[in-house]
């Protein structure tokens, strides 16, 4: 596939993924949010539709092509104090700025330029912990990279069926609700 192939098909996923994203309001923090509040039942079903498409492309890469399919990228770290702090610092970040990168973005788009001053803090943040707190505190966490199926001795197969028929459950049960 030549390079100009890829670009023109890169650019065409990027505006039609930000075109949906535009229309549906998607904001990954905002929903999770919304949810806790007991307002999310169509944000819910974004999710479940979301978590759905990207289990089953997964698992089909997977047997198209192994080299395509589940990896252990993931880390299981273990827990303590800075997981705590890390996880008010985000909270505190989410609630100032509204949402998450993805709700940035859509913003930006929409022509909010507020967020181009959020898009813009990012960027050294992201290297502060890329470059200052990880090296720093790497050490001091016993990491492993896993995968589920590996972590539940069950083949890939079984457990992307067995989730995603527990999400399309909990879709219809949800829709329903509604």
């Amino acid at each position: 596939m030549s390079f100009e192939l890829l670009v023109a098909l890169g650019v065409l996923f990027g505006v039609g993924f930000g075109y949906c994203v535009q229309r549906a309001g998607l904001c990954f923090a905002h929903g999770l949010g919304e949810i806790y509040m007991g307002h999310g039942t169509r944000i819910i079903r974004m999710f479940i539709v979301i978590f759905v498409i990207t289990s089953a492309g997964f698992l089909l890469s997977g047997l198209i092509s192994p080299s395509l399919g589940l990896k252990p990228i993931g880390q299981l770290r273990g827990f303590g104090f800075f997981n705590l702090l890390s996880g008010i610092l985000f909270g505190a970040g989410i609630a100032l700025n509204g949402g998450c990168i993805l709700g940035t973005l859509r913003q930006i788009g929409e022509g909010n330029l507020a967020f181009l001053i959020v898009f813009v803090a990012f960027i050294p943040g992201l290297a502060l912990v890329v470059y200052v707190f990880d090296p720093a505190l790497g050490p001091s966490y016993s990491t492993q990279k896993v995968t589920l199926p590996a972590m539940l001795h069950v083949a890939a197969p079984w457990v992307t069926a067995a989730l995603v028929s527990g999400a399309l459950v909990w879709y219809f049960a949800v829709c329903r609700r509604k």
